[in-house]
């Protein structure tokens, strides 16, 4: 990700998790409101219009919050749902909605993307000739038990969908046959599957209301997907229609068959006299970490970001401790030079999924981490490198990442930078994706140190450290930002360094160190190392053991 280390737009990844329908009766305690009401669409950009579904008993009109952010709510008394304009300033990301009388789960995908962005759907193969057979019936169905008890601009939306022809489906990947998982490669970590819910019919749109399909209770979860990397692809143009809206119905409408992302899913990541000026990476490791020198071999790192394995279009302008810079050449180009200073025996695989303008994409990305899957499965050890990331929790992006986790390939994340939270006040959550999904992949049995219970995770969110201060770097994603709300990092690693004569600082730059080491442990020692977060001001990052693990 390219702020300060490249954010890349990776809007695609939205678990666009649908909270409840129905209407909450006013004298009814407030479990039951907090299982009834909910939010239409899933998703919305700044601007947009989102609604809260299934609450009586609050004024017509009034105030509520986005996360920190503060904007009006009004009744709309056709459909009895709350409607209320997404704060220009809401930060990205999932942002709690809060408002007296409404219950404390209440959730808004908040899609920072750019103006015009489309929707990205993914069709499981054995639903393919339903959803194009079926797209335009079921949304003019849903459309016509609409027109009486949806918003109007609800309802506009479906008329308008409901008019464009169903989208062209590819597959993200060409089916490999006869291939099995290497033995010992296959990692020890619990792979949640995406569930299927019930199949929806013209017959079941005809008689059903918006508001009872976002109900969940008439939706339970069925049968588990198959794999991201086996699924179709395709894109509907937005049209100028609300993005959040497109990508809520069109799921709605599908139910298990199909998901949806923004085509955009992110952006890659970039803080006196700067310390270790002009001196090699490797130096620079072997006087801050005691690092010995590294091997990788038979280790592959796949940096998926701006470069491709001939050019990188790259540039980017800033200052690093009061020096200027402008036309610094290179993102991704930059990361795998570093990674391979800790790991010079590894083996470098560029692949681009991010353009010159530093925006990325979210189909992209995901046919390129089903292909490191693809190689995977064919042998060898791999580590994915991407420094990239943005607010928004792209549903494909983490299925992709989930699916090469399975097959024993580890990811260091980029955390994130302080410009990612800019602007934001206190209340907002500050996102990040895929670095704050790190929890969720680890595996294994706890291990105690130092009073912590710590597990091994397949997804490693790395922080910056800073060189000079010998501490958690001031450049990373929350610092000096009181009030924010941010998931912690996994682990940190030095992210400064001189390349060709130009600074490259950032978390963007702390990920390939930690993909070298694990190239360096990967090469002689079984598994992934627990590589665990030291903030102590002074002592080294990453422990020693693991930084020289091979001989």
């Amino acid at each position: 990700m390219i702020r300060t280390a490249f954010r890349t737009r990776l809007p695609a990844l939205l678990p666009l998790l649908l909270l409840g329908a129905s209407h909450a009766q006013q004298s009814a305690p407030a479990t039951m409101v907090a299982r009834t009401a909910g939010v239409y669409p899933a998703a919305a950009a700044p601007g947009e219009t989102a609604w809260i579904f299934g609450l009586n008993g609050v004024p017509a009109e009034g105030k509520l919050s986005v996360g920190g952010q503060t904007t009006g709510y009004r009744l709309d008394r056709p459909s009895g749902w709350l409607a209320f304009q997404v704060p220009q300033a809401a930060a990205g990301g999932p942002q709690a909605l809060t408002l007296r009388g409404a219950p404390q789960n209440l959730r808004l995908n908040v899609l920072t993307v750019p103006p015009g962005t489309d929707a990205l759907v993914y069709v499981r193969p054995d639903a393919a000739k339903t959803v194009q057979a079926e797209y335009t019936r079921r949304l003019q169905a849903l459309s016509g038990t609409c027109a009486k008890s949806c918003p109007a601009e609800v309802q506009t939306v479906l008329k308008s969908l409901g008019a464009q022809p169903s989208p062209a489906l590819t597959p993200i990947t060409s089916p490999v046959k006869g291939q099995g998982v290497t033995p010992g490669l296959a990692a020890r970590i619990t792979v949640t599957p995406t569930v299927r819910a019930p199949l929806i019919n013209l017959n079941t749109l005809k008689a059903t209301n918006l508001t009872q399909l976002l109900n969940p209770a008439v939706r339970p979860a069925a049968a588990p997907t198959d794999s991201i990397c086996s699924a179709l692809a395709g894109t509907v143009p937005t049209a100028g229609l609300p993005l959040g809206q497109v990508l809520t119905l069109l799921e709605l409408i599908f139910a298990g068959d199909l998901q949806t992302d923004p085509v955009r899913v992110g952006w890659p990541n970039q803080a006196k006299e700067p310390p270790h000026a002009k001196t090699p990476p490797a130096t620079v490791l072997g006087r801050l970490l005691n690092f010995k020198g590294g091997s990788g071999k038979g280790v592959t790192i796949h940096v998926l970001d701006t470069a491709s394995a001939t050019e990188d279009p790259f540039t980017y302008s800033g200052e690093y401790y009061n020096v200027p810079f402008t036309d610094r050449p290179h993102h991704g180009r930059a990361i795998g030079e570093i990674a391979q200073a800790v790991a010079p025996g590894a083996a470098v695989q560029y692949r681009q999924v991010c353009e010159k303008d530093g925006t990325c994409s979210t189909l992209t990305t995901v046919q390129a981490l089903c292909a490191v899957a693809t190689e995977a499965r064919r042998g060898g050890r791999h580590v994915v490198n991407l420094s990239v990331g943005g607010p928004n929790p792209t549903r494909g992006l983490e299925l992709a990442l989930r699916e090469i986790a399975a097959l024993g390939v580890p990811t260091a994340a980029s955390y994130g930078n302080r410009d990612d939270c800019a602007r934001l006040v206190a209340g907002d959550r500050c996102n990040h994706y895929p670095a704050d999904w790190t929890r969720t992949f680890e595996f294994g049995p706890a291990v105690n140190l130092a009073s912590r219970s710590l597990r091994p995770t397949m997804l490693l969110s790395v922080a910056g450290w800073d060189i000079a201060g010998g501490q958690l770097a001031t450049y990373n994603r929350g610092v000096g930002n009181p009030g924010l709300l941010s998931e912690a990092p996994s682990v940190q690693a030095p992210g400064e360094f001189w390349l060709g004569g130009y600074p490259y600082f950032g978390t963007s730059f702390a990920a390939p160190v930690v993909s070298g080491v694990l190239a360096n442990w990967m090469s002689c020692q079984p598994g992934v190392p627990l590589l665990p977060l030291i903030t102590t001001p002074g002592q080294p990052p990453l422990a020693p053991n693991v930084v020289n693990a091979c001989p």
